[in-house]
């Protein structure tokens, strides 16, 4: 009869997606972010996770069938009504259970709601009347307006999974030590995984050569370092890391910066920023995003953690939550200049000075002739959101001063003639058995390119 057909088929969908699940699965994947727009997802056993209406993932042989698999091959989904990678299928089945089901009995109400003046009177022995099968109309409506939501919400959950698993295939020519190699090998971001972070900036030769952008990373290189990330910086306009302010006698080997390699060809960098950036699974038109600044950053496991678009990556909140140091940081960590000139001698002899004032002393006259008179941009900032400043004779009180804490690893980059910033390694006294350190970056001015007096404007 009408009734046994349809309840058999909630139990055809269920059972073919579950079977095509468990055929695909070898081990158990670890559940992966979506790159942009991250969404909420319940991380739960893939034993019972379901595909509404979709075929079966496969595993592909490849390289003459030596027990290599390839699972990135497309499969065609039903739902979404296009090839779908089969890899980005198992993660959306391994990260939702109930979302699949909801979405199998959502179209299961339409159909039944929908087909009520068919079913009706070999059901339940009444013919159907008007009230009923309007009734039963506009519910069916309104299921149908759910299960298409919930099939959007399916489809562009995948398409962003889609997004961060092509990057995989990128390209870059990774730095080494030039005291022991010239040859810098190349490699893709699927083979870095576990290996290095990614950090990776698009834009043209004005955009990359900002301050907000190149300084704050050649401020920040020893500790990129530490961190095991690599920066990718693509250019739009063909630029060379000489036209944003490169020098080798201040960076060195540059272990931090990445080159990257088919920026413009086919699958390459900036097709893939393109992508990225477009709302259209079918690849859409020109975007028109295009000429702006956008970023992203992935994890030791290919997971995008942050991105970000018309705004330079604050590098430093960055390195506090998700690129946090991975190297063993040590008290006895010294100091790093990869050119020993006489400011950035004197760079460090400041930094000591100040830090010896604020663990040790009581009087705030000692650190006045420290800092700048000039107001920093930043500080006003805080102000104008309504902080407030406290003088240094309540900051060095006894209790208030960091008294007994230690630097370390200290290093210099000298922006300009009379511009320069200093980082260091704080270890606070009493830091508990973590052995917590905090990241602190100092930028300091002079007068004059002569003059020897450099003055802290920010800390």
């Amino acid at each position: 009869s009408a009734i046994c057909i349809l309840l058999a088929f909630p139990t055809c969908i269920v059972g073919f997606s579950t079977q095509s699940h468990s055929s695909a699965i070898s081990g158990r994947p670890s559940p992966l972010s979506t790159l942009l727009l991250h969404s909420r997802h319940r991380h739960t056993s893939p034993s019972r996770s379901c595909s509404p209406l979709s075929s079966s993932t496969r595993l592909y042989s490849s390289n003459g069938g030596n027990n290599r698999f390839d699972i990135s091959k497309p499969t065609f989904d039903l739902l979404c009504f296009r090839p779908i990678r089969s890899d980005a299928l198992l993660r959306y089945n391994n990260l939702n259970q109930s979302e699949p089901l909801r979405i199998n009995l959502y179209l299961l109400a339409t159909i039944t709601l929908l087909g009520y003046p068919l079913w009706c009177e070999s059901v339940t022995g009444d013919v159907a009347n008007t009230a009923s099968i309007l009734g039963a109309a506009a519910s069916g409506v309104g299921t149908a307006a759910l299960f298409w939501r919930e099939r959007t919400r399916r489809s562009n959950q995948l398409y962003r999974m889609e997004k961060e698993l092509n990057a995989e295939s990128l390209a870059v020519r990774v730095p080494v030590n030039a005291a022991i190699s010239s040859a810098r090998p190349t490699a893709r971001l699927k083979d870095l995984r576990s290996k290095r972070r990614i950090l990776a900036i698009r834009g043209s030769r004005e955009q990359l050569s900002d301050s907000a952008v190149w300084d704050t990373l050649c401020i920040l290189r020893r500790r990129l370092v530490q961190s095991q990330t690599l920066v990718v910086l693509v250019p739009t306009d063909k630029s060379q890391k000489e036209d944003w302010g490169w020098d080798a006698k201040q960076l060195g080997s540059a272990l931090w910066l990445a080159d990257p390699l088919n920026v413009d060809g086919q699958d390459g960098w900036i097709k893939y920023f393109s992508e990225l950036l477009s709302n259209d699974a079918n690849g859409g038109d020109e975007n028109k995003d295009d000429d702006k600044l956008a970023w992203f950053a992935l994890n030791f496991k290919g997971r995008s953690i942050a991105s970000g678009l018309g705004e330079a990556p604050r590098v430093l909140e960055l390195m506090g939550q998700q690129l946090q140091p991975m190297e063993l940081l040590d008290e006895t960590d010294e100091a790093e200049l990869l050119e020993d000139v006489p400011a950035a001698r004197q760079i460090l002899e400041c930094q000591k000075k100040f830090y010896s004032v604020l663990t040790d002393s009581s009087d705030e006259k000692e650190m006045q002739p420290i800092f700048t008179s000039r107001p920093a941009e930043e500080v006003n900032e805080v102000l104008e959101g309504g902080g407030r400043i406290d003088g240094w004779g309540k900051c060095l009180e006894p209790g208030a001063r960091p008294a007994g804490m230690v630097i370390a690893s200290s290093d210099v980059f000298i922006a300009s003639d009379t511009l320069a910033y200093s980082t260091c390694v704080e270890f606070p006294p009493n830091a508990g058995i973590d052995g917590a350190t905090l990241l602190a970056v100092q930028r300091w001015e002079r007068e004059t390119t002569g003059d020897v007096d450099w003055k802290l404007e920010l800390h």
